[in-house]
C-alpha cells in the first residue's frame, strides 16, 4: 500500500519535513511493510523556499544584504538552469527584527531588491519570488528603487522607500540599469487581500507587523495614493487584482511596474515538485496543517490536495493541530477522516510542545482505520 504525505507546516510547532517523518514513524511502527512517500508542501508564504529547495536540486547562492530597517546581514537564494528563487522573508522577513523593531512605517524592502539584482547580475532571468513573513509594507518601493526606479512627492524631490511615504509619492520615474522587458518575474503568495481597504494589507495584517491603529490608517491611505499613481502612470490598476496587497503590497508594486505575474502559491509549487504525479500513483493521500480553519478553504495546501484527490478519486485523511472547520465547511473536502492533536493533548502549550509524539499516536489510529482497506491493494 502506497501512502502519500504531503503536509504544510504546523507553524510555531513543527516544520512540513518533521510532520511527515513524525507520521510516518506512527505508521511503521504498525506495518513496516507499508509504502510511504514523503512530500512536505507549502503555498508560498514563509518557509516554502526550503519546502521547494528540499524537492528539486538547486544551487545555494549566498549574499550580504540589509535587513527591513537597514542592518547588514549575510543570507541565501537559490538558483537552478535560467531561474532564481527568492524569499522576501530572507532579507525583508518580520522574523529579522525584535518586537520593539517592528514598524512598518519604516521598514523596506530594499533588502530583497539587492538580492533579486544580484540574480539578475549573474544572468538568472527568471525570479520567482515568495512574498510571505514581510515586516514590510512600502508596496514594494524598495524592492524597485534597488532595479532603478525613483518614487518622487509632488516638489519631485526622492522619497525613501518606506510605508511612512506611500501617502506622498506623486511621480514615477525610471533609470534603466537592467533589460527588465528580458526578466520574467513571478510572484508566489498565499493569499488574496486587495492592496488597501478593509481586507487591504494595512488593515488585515500591519498590525501583526508592529503597527498601531493610526499607523495602520495611515498606511492604508497610502496604498490607496500609492495604488492611484500606479493606474495613472502604468494604466494598471492594482486594486482590482486578487493578492495586490500580499506582503505589504509588494505584489501590486510589482504586477504594475515589472508586468510580474502573481501565483498561487500552492499550485506553482505542486507544479514544480510533481505533486499531482505523486497523488495518482498514490493508494491513500494523507495531509495536515497546524490550524484548520476557514483560510484552509481558500488557497491553502490543504485545500489544494483535496481537490487533486477528488479529481483523481483518492481517499484523503488530514493531520491537524486544531480543528475549527464546520460539518458543512468539511464536506467540501471529501475528507475520510480528521485527526486533531488537540483533542488528544492535555492543553496548546502540550499540543505545540510534543506535536510529533501526538502525530505518532494519531498516526496508530489512522492505520487502525485503514488496516481493512489495505487487503484491497
Amino acid at each position: 500500500m502506497k501512502i502519500l504525505i504531503a503536509p504544510d507546516k504546523f507553524k510555531g510547532s513543527m516544520s512540513a519535513q518533521q510532520v511527515c517523518v513524525a507520521i510516518g514513524n506512527g505508521l511503521k511502527k504498525n506495518d513496516s511493510s507499508l509504502d510511504l512517500i514523503y512530500h512536505p508542501m507549502a503555498d508560498g508564504g514563509d518557509g516554502s523556499l526550503e519546502i521547494l529547495s528540499s524537492h528539486l536540486s538547486l544551487n545555494k547562492n549566498d549574499i550580504k544584504t540589509i535587513d527591513p530597517i537597514g542592518k547588514k546581514i549575510s543570507t541565501h537564494y537559490f538558483t537552478s538552469t535560467d531561474t532564481a528563487f527568492i524569499e522576501v522573508a530572507s532579507a525583508s522577513g518580520l522574523v529579522l527584527l525584535s518586537k520593539d523593531e517592528r514598524n512598518p512605517l519604516l521598514t523596506s524592502t530594499i533588502g530583497t531588491g539587492k538580492m533579486i539584482a544580484d540574480a539578475i547580475l549573474k544572468g538568472y532571468q527568471n525570479i520567482y519570488l515568495f512574498l510571505g513573513g514581510s515586516a514590510t509594507n512600502d508596496a514594494g518601493m524598495g524592492i524597485l528603487t534597488e532595479l532603478g526606479f525613483h518614487f518622487l512627492d509632488k516638489p519631485q524631490k526622492k522619497l525613501l522607500p518606506i510605508g511612512e511615504n506611500l501617502s506622498n509619492v506623486k511621480f514615477i520615474l525610471h533609470s534603466p540599469i537592467f533589460d527588465l522587458e528580458k526578466i520574467k518575474f513571478t510572484l508566489l503568495c498565499d493569499v488574496n487581500n486587495p492592496m488597501f481597504g478593509k481586507l487591504g494589507a494595512a488593515q488585515v495584517y500591519a498590525l501583526q507587523k508592529g503597527a498601531t491603529k493610526n499607523q495602520i490608517q495611515l498606511l492604508d491611505e497610502g496604498l490607496k495614493n500609492f495604488s492611484t499613481v500606479l493606474k495613472k502612470q502604468t494604466g494598471i490598476d492594482p486594486s482590482q487584482i486578487p493578492g495586490s496587497g500580499a506582503a505589504g503590497g509588494i505584489g501590486g508594486g510589482l504586477v504594475s511596474l515589472l508586468n510580474a505575474k502573481l501565483e498561487n502559491g500552492f499550485e506553482a509549487i505542486s507544479q514544480l515538485t510533481n505533486l499531482e504525479k505523486q497523488i495518482e500513483s498514490a493508494d491513500w493521500v494523507i495531509s495536515g496543517e497546524g490550524r484548520l480553519d476557514e483560510q484552509s478553504l481558500q488557497g491553502k495546501v490543504v485545500n489544494g490536495i483535496a481537490k487533486l484527490c477528488i479529481k483523481h478519486q483518492k481517499p484523503f485523511s488530514l493531520f491537524v493541530g486544531k480543528n475549527e472547520l464546520s460539518k458543512k465547511h468539511l464536506e467540501s473536502f471529501h475528507v475520510k477522516h480528521i485527526f486533531s492533536i488537540l483533542k488528544n493533548a492535555k492543553n496548546i502549550d502540550d499540543a505545540i510542545s510534543n506535536g510529533g509524539f501526538y502525530l505518532e499516536k494519531l498516526s496508530n489510529q489512522f492505520y487502525q482505520k485503514i488496516k481493512s482497506h489495505k487487503s484491497k491493494f
